[in-house]
């Protein structure tokens, strides 16, 4: 019996159709889109779509192939899986409520866990830029991919890019009326055109940067990922046409729109920022374009403007100079406060410097400029929304605030360093005597931080350096507690611990009671560090 031809590899490909399964949703306003679901082996451009279709998820049982040709259609992705796939001949579908009780517009589709795992590692390819991934519509546990959120995210693009194609559209063609349905490339080549006829200079940065736009449009670039909004788009491209078509009118609109983008008013300044918004709504390229009559209008509007920024940023000048000069008596007074610690700072026997970064905020403080006093701030003001001398703005405020968190932390760490002088120098300044030394040692033991800053000269600050540099050495006594502490306790652990403190207080009682019985007249004491020959002065 002759054996039974053996199957090529791809039978099940062949076996199984292409299936087209029709995929509803529904948007946050509540509309419906009714699309489909496409199921394939490959993935190739020249899929046939359906026309009627609001969008189109492609599922491929085959990993895209490097380099593949994304769709040229706006509202279709692709998903492709990571590994092959077989996705059954009929998907699993069940009806299920969503959270108001209402049926779901399309049941959802269940996928072999092995084929969800591929998709989720594998890539979506699409049009428009995407925000999800693979992992988000297929991984994380899901027993069905999340494709509502996919598809709504899609439309959301088609529509923006729709919008930003039919601005342009519209825009080039004016007075006439746009084409009916807005072709890119067709708008590419019009834009490239239109860019090529300009003069050589724009008036402006701002219009140089529209044009930039357009060219990066002009040369593929999807114009939803270049311009923030369609209404931004459609102002571009009225400025193209208003530069060529009425240069002048567009050179003096380009002025106002880039004094009007450098007046920012600050967060005080509410009226002034209404007013702003305002004037910025009224001076438009598209209106230009299309009624160049109301640039008598939108002068006249930015003239209001301008007048009330400058009476608000000339008073603002004043005022902010004033409050400078109040803020640099503070700073002055300061002075003596943060040369003492830095010059503390200096000893490293001390141990490591502090408030280095209060040091450094206090010196860029004290470095800001005095003052400004520019001859006719005002006629000034009219041609720049600035003075040019400190390029103050309305948004910069005097730091007082900065200056007051400053001194507070000067003070601090001057406070620790007194305290870790008077730790380290006041036993070894005993022995010295001098009116000096002794006004020093007043001045440290009161923490009178006023006082030390008065007192601490360069000759001072070398006397305590080498005083601090010299060493401690035990005395005898300290000695001869020492070995016999270390006789009673060769080795110390942990638990011996509180063993040793008692022995070392019953060695301290024992040696301050045979002091006091051999001299009853005297106080007992026991010197443990050894007196140490004090600095010349």
């Amino acid at each position: 019996m002759a054996e039974p031809a053996e199957k090529p590899a791809s039978w099940y490909h062949r076996a199984v159709p292409e299936r087209r399964l029709p995929f509803t949703v529904k948007d946050d306003a509540g509309a419906s889109h009714s699309g489909e679901l496409l199921i394939v082996r490959t993935w190739h451009p020249g899929l046939e779509l359906n026309p009627s279709a609001a969008f189109t998820i492609v599922l491929v049982e085959q990993p895209l192939q490097e380099a593949s040709p994304p769709p040229t259609a706006g509202a279709v992705v692709v998903c492709a899986p990571a590994t092959p796939v077989r996705l059954p001949a009929t998907v699993a579908e069940t009806a299920i409520a969503d959270e108001t009780g209402d049926a779901s517009p399309t049941p959802p589709l269940r996928l072999p866990r092995s084929a969800l795992a591929a998709y989720a590692e594998g890539a979506l390819l699409a049009a428009l830029p995407l925000s999800t991934s693979a992992q988000e519509v297929f991984g994380a546990g899901t027993r069905q991919p999340r494709l509502a959120p996919l598809i709504d995210h899609v439309l959301a693009a088609a529509r923006l890019a729709d919008a930003c194609w039919r601005s342009i559209d519209q825009l080039l063609s004016s007075p006439r009326p746009p084409a009916r349905v807005a072709q890119p490339q067709r708008l590419r080549d019009r834009l490239s055109a239109a860019l090529a006829e300009l003069p050589a200079a724009t008036s402006d940065a701002a219009g140089e940067a529209a044009i930039a736009r357009l060219g990066e449009i002009a040369n593929g670039a999807a114009p939803e990922t270049v311009v923030a909004s369609p209404a931004t788009l459609a102002d571009d491209v009225a400025l193209v046409r208003c530069l060529k078509e009425q240069p002048r009118p567009a050179a003096e609109l380009a002025s106002m729109l880039a004094y009007l983008e450098a007046a920012k008013p600050g967060p005080q300044q509410r009226r002034l920022l209404v007013d702003r918004a305002a004037t910025r709504e009224q001076l438009s390229f598209v209106t230009l374009l299309s009624e160049p009559h109301r640039l008598d209008g939108m002068r006249a509007t930015f003239e209001i403007f301008r007048n009330d920024y400058l009476a608000a940023y000339t008073e603002h000048h004043r005022q902010y100079w004033q409050a400078w000069a109040r803020l640099r008596d503070v700073l002055d007074e300061a002075a003596p406060i943060a040369q003492t610690l830095a010059r503390l700072n200096t000893l490293s026997a001390l141990g490591q410097p502090l408030g280095r970064t209060a040091l450094a905020a206090y010196r860029r403080l004290t470095r800001e400029p005095r003052s400004c006093s520019p001859q006719d701030l005002e006629a000034a003001l009219r041609e720049r929304p600035g003075c040019q001398g400190c390029q103050v703005t309305l948004e910069i405020g005097v730091p007082s605030e900065e200056t007051e968190e400053v001194l507070r932390r000067l003070q601090a760490a001057l406070a620790r360093q007194q305290a870790r002088l008077a730790k380290q120098a006041v036993r070894r300044i005993l022995a010295r005597g001098g009116e000096r030394i002794e006004q020093f040692l007043q001045i440290v033991q009161a923490s009178d931080l006023t006082g030390l800053a008065q007192v601490l000269d360069d000759e001072l600050l070398a006397f305590l350096s080498e005083l601090l540099a010299q060493p401690v050495s035990p005395a005898p006594a300290a000695l001869d507690l020492l070995q016999e502490l270390i006789r009673a306790h060769p080795t110390v652990s942990e638990e011996q611990v509180e063993a040793v403190t008692q022995t070392l207080r019953q060695l301290l009682i024992e040696q301050l009671a045979s002091q006091q019985a051999a001299d009853p007249s005297r106080e007992a004491a026991i010197r443990l560090a050894a007196t140490q020959s004090p600095p010349s002065s």
